[in-house]
């Protein structure tokens, strides 16, 4: 198809689609229905829970770094690192905007978090006319008690469909952790997360309104930007010899309180013969 022709048939369209809505006022004006309700129904304050797992992302390929040269010393190594999965549960309140231009409710909670990882390596040791091949491998566990807060907004894809976006601020701190290594920390410069841990984070998740006080939001999360320890990179953070990126998977559930004397209302689903009828009266018979 030309390009002219494909034009020229586009334009048809949107004048038909142009002349259809300003035919049928409802169809112009249809709005599509609060995720919260807005009218009064739901109480300004609310509660979440939501279990879910981590993950600890690192790198895809490895390469072979110089890790130090001192006068006849030279130390090179390659350094594996690989993830593990953690679990990860979290709960507190919500407070739902009345005017949701650019955010739709804010939260402020706990969570029980918990990331793991490894690291494996192999590497060359010269000292002199000497060289030496070493190997070792390690896992790492740590226990965090989470502080955040989060400003959510909802993009709606549907009447009771919508993608969450959130920018939020988290403080980590350590309850205990488990550290276990074969190779030499000092020649591998080895490094871990102090005790109190402070970043910036995002999420996007896809959320579903389930009832009229039950909303389900699955979500990804991962830091951008650590205030302590200074960043490493968006986010990062160093065990052992490598970096890792902290991803937690987790489930929110969303409870919303309605107001006395109110009900939030329910998702409505119209089967095909409710959709656009309307009950019309006809007498039996007519008398003069």
């Amino acid at each position: 198809m030309r390009a002219p022709t494909f034009v020229l048939m586009l334009r048809v369209v949107l004048l038909l689609l142009l002349g259809l809505a300003a035919a049928s006022p409802s169809f112009a004006q249809r709005k599509r229905p609060d995720i919260i309700p807005l009218e009064g129904q739901a109480k300004r304050i609310g509660w979440f829970i939501g279990p879910g797992i981590t993950w600890t992302h690192t790198r895809i390929n490895n390469e072979e770094e110089e890790v130090l040269r001192s006068n006849d010393t030279l130390y090179k190594a390659t350094y594996d690192p690989n993830g593990r999965i953690g679990f990860y549960l979290e709960g507190g309140l919500t407070w739902f905007t009345r005017d949701p231009v650019v955010v739709d409710y804010f939260d402020a909670g706990l969570a029980y978090k918990n990331l793991r990882g490894r690291e494996s390596y192999e590497s060359t040791l010269m000292r002199g006319d000497t060289t030496s091949s070493l190997a070792g491998e390690g896992t790492f566990a740590e226990r965090l008690l989470t502080f955040q807060v989060n400003a959510n907004k909802f993009i709606q894809t549907g009447n009771y469909q919508f993608v969450q976006l959130s920018l939020g601020a988290n403080l980590d701190y350590r309850l205990g952790s488990d550290y276990e290594h074969t190779g030499d920390p000092v020649l591998n410069q080895h490094g871990f997360p102090p005790d109190l841990i402070g970043q910036l984070h995002f999420r996007v998740g896809y959320g579903f309104k389930l009832t009229g006080k039950l909303i389900l939001i699955p979500a990804l999360e991962t830091p951008v930007f650590s205030i302590t320890p200074p960043d490493q990179g968006f986010g990062q953070l160093q065990w052992f010899s490598s970096q890792y990126r902290p991803i937690i998977l987790s489930v929110r559930f969303l409870f919303l309180r309605a107001r006395n004397g109110f009900d939030c209302p329910p998702p409505i689903k119209h089967n095909e013969f409710e959709k656009g009828r309307t009950k019309q009266y006809k007498p039996d018979s007519y008398h003069p």
